[in-house]
C-alpha cells in the first residue's frame, strides 16, 4: 500500500472517531445540561386539602401543604406568598345587584382607572412563608385559610409575591450603601425578578406530577430532625476535640514547669 493510500485510510478512521464521540455526547447529555434546558421558576402546587371541624361538626377552616420546587441556580433566603380564591359558583347565582349599584361601582372603578392596583386575590385569602431554599431543591410548608369551601383550593387560585431575596444579594448585605438610593433601586429590583420566578403549578399541569419529589411533609420533618441531630453530634464532638486539646496543653505547661 503506498504511503497516500496509508494516510487517505488514517484520515478517514479518525473523522469516524470524531464522529462517533460527537453522537455519543449528543445522545447522554449531562444532569447539568437537563437542567438548564427548562425555564428557571420556583414551583408550587397545593395538596393534602383538609377541612377542619369545630365540636358541633361545622367546617370552620381548611389545612392544606404547600410544596415549593426552586428550579433555578439561585438559593432564596426567603419569600411569603399571598394566595387568594373567588367562589364563582357563588358569584354566579347571588351577584345580581341593582342598576344603582352597577353605576355607582362603574363610577368608582372610573375614578381609580389611573390608579396602580394592587392584584385582585379574591374574598377568601391567606399567606404562605417559604423559608430557605436551596438551588434545586424542595420543600414542604404547613397552610390554612378560614373558609369552609375547601373545594375552591383546587382551582382558581389567584397569588401575589410580596417579598422574596435571593441569597448573595449585595444590595441587601451592603451595610455601607443600604442607605442609598442606588441600593435601593437595586434591591427593589432583584426582589421583582426574585419574585417573578414564582410560578403555581396546578393539578391539570404536568409538572405537578413530574416535577416534584415524591416525599410526605411528615417524611421531610423526619429528616430535618434527624440532620439537626446530626448537627448537634458534630459540635459536641467538636467541643469534645478542643476541650481534650486543652488539656493536653495544661499538661504539657505542667511539666515544663
Amino acid at each position: 500500500m503506498s504511503i497516500f493510500k496509508k494516510a487517505w485510510c488514517s484520515t478517514l478512521a479518525l473523522a469516524f472517531t470524531v464522529s462517533a464521540f460527537a453522537v455519543q455526547a449528543q445522545e447522554a447529555p449531562t444532569v447539568e445540561n437537563a437542567q438548564t434546558t427548562k425555564p428557571r421558576a420556583v414551583l408550587f402546587k397545593l395538596h393534602d386539602i383538609k377541612p377542619v371541624e369545630n365540636t358541633e361538626g361545622t367546617i370552620t377552616h381548611c389545612d392544606f401543604l404547600v410544596t415549593f420546587y426552586n428550579r433555578t441556580t439561585d438559593s432564596l433566603r426567603q419569600a411569603k406568598i399571598d394566595m387568594g380564591w373567588t367562589d364563582e359558583v357563588t358569584e354566579r347565582y347571588f351577584a345580581e345587584e341593582d342598576d344603582e349599584k352597577k353605576t355607582s361601582s362603574r363610577t368608582r372603578s372610573n375614578r381609580s382607572s389611573n390608579r396602580i392596583a394592587a392584584p385582585v386575590l379574591g374574598e377568601i385569602t391567606t399567606s404562605v412563608d417559604m423559608p430557605a431554599l436551596g438551588s434545586y431543591k424542595q420543600t414542604t410548608v404547613k397552610g390554612s385559610v378560614k373558609t369552609e369551601k375547601c373545594f375552591l383550593l383546587l382551582d382558581n387560585l389567584e397569588f401575589n409575591v410580596s417579598s422574596c431575596s435571593i441569597i448573595g444579594d449585595n444590595a441587601n448585605n451592603n451595610e455601607n450603601t443600604r442607605n442609598s438610593r442606588r441600593s435601593r433601586v437595586a434591591a427593589s429590583r432583584n426582589a421583582s425578578e426574585c419574585a417573578n420566578l414564582f410560578e403555581y403549578v396546578d393539578s391539570k399541569n404536568p409538572e405537578y406530577y413530574g416535577e416534584f419529589k415524591n416525599i410526605s411533609y411528615t417524611e421531610q420533618e423526619r429528616l430535618l430532625s434527624d440532620e439537626k441531630k446530626q448537627d448537634i453530634s458534630d459540635i459536641e464532638a467538636t467541643y469534645e476535640k478542643i476541650v481534650k486539646n486543652f488539656e493536653k496543653a495544661d499538661s504539657i505547661i505542667n511539666n515544663i514547669k
